[in-house]
């Protein structure tokens, strides 16, 4: 089940109008099999309302990325990447380029993306670059592969 979508889950504490079914005809002294667990739409207590799909993992590299190699990927790989290598819900990351004095802040949700300058490097601070992704059925080497590409050592 996918949540967040609204639907059944409505205003009633995430159960809204679905909440009535499965229940039996009244909340006194639910017979067996038919208690307050069932009947929202999450299934019986032995499965999961999650998809085991939809994970997250996260990358972090110590270096600066090359500003040409790292817009290549992004664009491509990672803002266009192609479905069989997952989809992607979710990303956040905080990126050391080389030539620019200030830490590259990116964040996308569902392929719309934003970027922008944050505060400096402090001097002596160590550059790490880090990127976080939230999606279903994630090819992480392939997201972890191309990230390493963009640095140069």
């Amino acid at each position: 089940e996918e949540h967040g979508t609204g639907g059944a889950h409505g205003d009633h504490g995430g159960h809204g109008s679905s909440h009535g079914s499965g229940h039996g005809d009244t909340h006194d002294a639910p017979e067996p099999g038919q208690g307050h667990s069932r009947g929202h739409g999450h299934g019986s207590g032995s499965e999961s309302r999650h998809d085991s799909r939809v994970n997250s993992f996260s990358i972090v590299r110590e270096g600066e990325a090359d500003p040409d190699k790292f817009r290549r990927w992004w664009m491509l790989h990672v803002m266009s990447m192609h479905p069989a290598f997952g989809t992607l819900f979710r990303i956040k990351g905080i990126m050391a380029i080389r030539g620019n004095p200030r830490k590259r802040v990116f964040h996308a949700v569902m392929g719309v993306g934003e970027e922008e300058d944050a505060a400096p490097w402090a001097e002596g601070e160590r550059k790490v670059s880090k990127m976080v992704f939230i999606g279903k059925s994630i090819d992480q080497d392939f997201l972890r592969q191309g990230f390493e590409s963009i640095f140069e050592d």
